[in-house]
């Protein structure tokens, strides 16, 4: 049996999401190599990157290290898990491992987002892969159809719910008649909103996500900053309900449109008609919308944020290279 070792980058919400998921489905993941490959291979955890080498945590404590060159140094480590988030020293972690010869899996939308491209030029530089699929929308495979599934079409648009939080906070709003600060208390309480909500309800989350979305569509780099966005800080009961009595909701959309050669990207609040597929989403739901001359238009929904959503799409990336190594 071929052992796939892996090293894993934080051991937070979304770490320990990963961890859990690939213990639990050791076996199940073994017969899909086996079925895909036919090769025997078996995917461990080698490594697991903390702060804090003496907090109590529920894993095997020779898994983990507080030092990054333990990781950088192991020539069996194949793939890299980059979970910590934030700019660095996520950026140096996963560009050092790509360096050395280390396949790079992260969900890390704000790097992406800003680095121009660099990762992914460093990844062919040094012939190794690097794949985010859990960078934007949770569970739904969005990445992988614009890069696989939609390779004999031109997308014209995309549209999309990309982010849980704003997403749950107008549904309690349209559902329930909650004032913003209500619905987004009730976000907090559940998980579904940070304490400081700032990054999802100013739309930074979703700005990153769509450029993101772009770059990929519309094959350009993107300016963070020629993005239009507006957060729904400033939604009240009474814009709810005057968009519904005119038969519509309000979704917080994240858009990209190319129109005269030009790639026009916006983030806001946006009256849609109540029978838009979008127009149901409700909650912490993620959804994409993508138009194109070929396939028509596709809509992708599932879940947008939490532990295991988003762990369920950093461990299909593992099996994808862990598959093709």
């Amino acid at each position: 049996m071929e052992k796939i070792q892996i090293a894993v980058l934080g051991l937070g919400t979304v770490g320990s999401g990963v961890k859990n998921i690939l213990q639990e489905k050791k076996e199940l993941l073994k017969e899909r190599i086996f079925q895909k490959t036919g090769l025997e291979r078996e995917i461990e955890i080698k490594k697991i990157l903390i702060r804090d080498i003496n907090k109590v945590y529920d894993v095997d404590k020779e898994l983990l290290t507080e030092d990054f060159e333990d990781i950088l140094n192991d020539d069996d480590i194949k793939i890299v898990v980059e979970l910590i988030g934030g700019n660095q020293p996520a950026t140096d972690y996963m560009i050092k491992a790509m360096k050395a010869n280390k396949n790079v899996i992260t969900a890390n939308k704000l790097v992406i987002a800003k680095s121009n491209g660099l990762l992914e030029k460093v990844a062919k530089e040094n012939d190794v892969r690097f794949m985010y699929e859990a960078s934007v929308a949770g569970t739904v495979p969005v990445i992988k159809v614009i890069n696989d599934s939609l390779v004999g079409n031109s997308i014209s648009k995309i549209s999309g719910i990309v982010n849980g939080t704003t997403n749950y906070i107008l549904s309690k709003m349209t559902n329930e008649n909650k004032s913003f600060e209500e619905a987004l208390k009730s976000a907090q309480d559940l998980g579904f909103a940070e304490s400081d909500p700032s990054s999802d309800i100013d739309g930074d989350d979703s700005l990153y996500k769509i450029a993101i979305l772009s770059k990929l569509a519309f094959s350009t780099e993107i300016d963070l900053e020629k993005i239009s966005k507006q957060g729904i800080r400033h939604i009240t009961k009474t814009d709810i309900e005057n968009a519904k009595n005119s038969n519509k909701r309000i979704k917080f959309l994240a858009q990209a449109e190319k129109k005269e050669g030009k790639v026009v990207i916006s983030v806001s609040p946006v009256e849609i008609d109540s029978k838009h597929p979008l127009a149901n989403v409700e909650g912490a739901m993620n959804a994409v919308c993508i138009s194109c001359d070929n396939a028509g238009e596709i809509m992708l929904q599932g879940a947008g944020a939490g532990s295991r959503p988003t762990a369920s799409a950093v461990v299909s990336d593992i099996f994808s290279v862990a598959s093709k190594l």
